[in-house]
């Protein structure tokens, strides 16, 4: 009888042993499948946020960042493990950066290009700024030198002195305060032009030996000095300076200095 009691009192405690073994091997089981679960949701979230990372583009991956961060806000339950929760925030807090500095980088292209424009118009101004003084440099030297030398610009002479300055039409044109129109002659042009040269000399200072004076004629005397044979070319070349009709000009034929023929260079 003894026996009995006693196999019976190792028979309760082995059942309440194996009763608490299985609870606490049940609890195990169930933090293990939350664990699992946990792992395999933080695995699923690793490899959306790997996809936004190798999005094409700054852009690209701002938006792919931003609809994530707003599937999680709506998919996350309040019953989520801590360490979803957490990445949730982290990405919603990443995305807002990414976004502003996305954001912020655009405003900087844009900015960029119109300070690149603004350069460009300001370099356009300066290289016309540029040649303007030279030009007007050029010009006070012509007038520093011309008094220096007695250059004549007013009332034109045969041995005097003129100064002849290349206009953008290509033509020389002489400094005169008193009357416009006064041309250098082919002639004394090519005696102060050199053929292997690539430019032609800026201005040119010569000793007035011979002064033509000319009219532009009008379009009907030109067409009725037209004849047969020839004289067509010298017709159109009647007007070279493209000058109005009836305007009066003067083609001045010059003689080099000696000591202006290397300044005419």
């Amino acid at each position: 009888q003894i026996n009995c009691a006693h196999l019976e009192n190792c028979l309760h405690e082995a059942r309440e042993e194996a009763r608490t073994n299985k609870c606490s091997a049940d609890r195990r089981a169930v933090e293990y499948d939350a664990l699992r679960s946990s792992a395999l949701r933080i695995h699923g979230l690793f490899e959306r946020l790997n996809n936004c990372v190798t999005a094409p583009g700054m852009s690209g991956f701002a938006d792919s960042l931003r609809s994530l961060a707003l599937s999680l806000a709506s998919s996350v339950k309040k019953d989520e493990a801590d360490s979803t929760t957490q990445f949730q925030q982290c990405i919603k807090i990443l995305a807002d950066k990414v976004s502003f500095l996305s954001r912020q980088s655009e405003e900087l292209i844009e900015r960029y290009s119109r300070v690149e424009a603004a350069h460009g118009i300001l370099i356009k101004e300066l290289e016309e700024k540029k040649t303007l003084v030279n030009n007007l440099y050029s010009k006070f030297q012509l007038e520093k030198q011309a008094s220096k030398e007695k250059i004549s610009v007013g009332h034109f002479d045969v041995h005097e002195l003129a100064v002849f300055v290349r206009n953008p039409a290509g033509h020389y044109e002489a400094i005169n305060r008193s009357r416009s129109n006064y041309y250098l002659s082919e002639e004394s042009v090519a005696l102060f032009t050199e053929p292997h040269l690539p430019r032609q000399p800026a201005y040119i200072i010569g000793q007035i030996v011979h002064i033509e004076r000319r009219a532009v004629k009008h379009t009907d005397q030109n067409e009725a000095s037209l004849r047969p044979g020839g004289h067509r070319r010298s017709a159109l070349n009647s007007n070279p300076y493209g000058l109005p009709a009836g305007r009066e000009y003067f083609v001045v034929t010059v003689a080099m200095l000696p000591d202006t023929a290397a300044t005419a260079r």
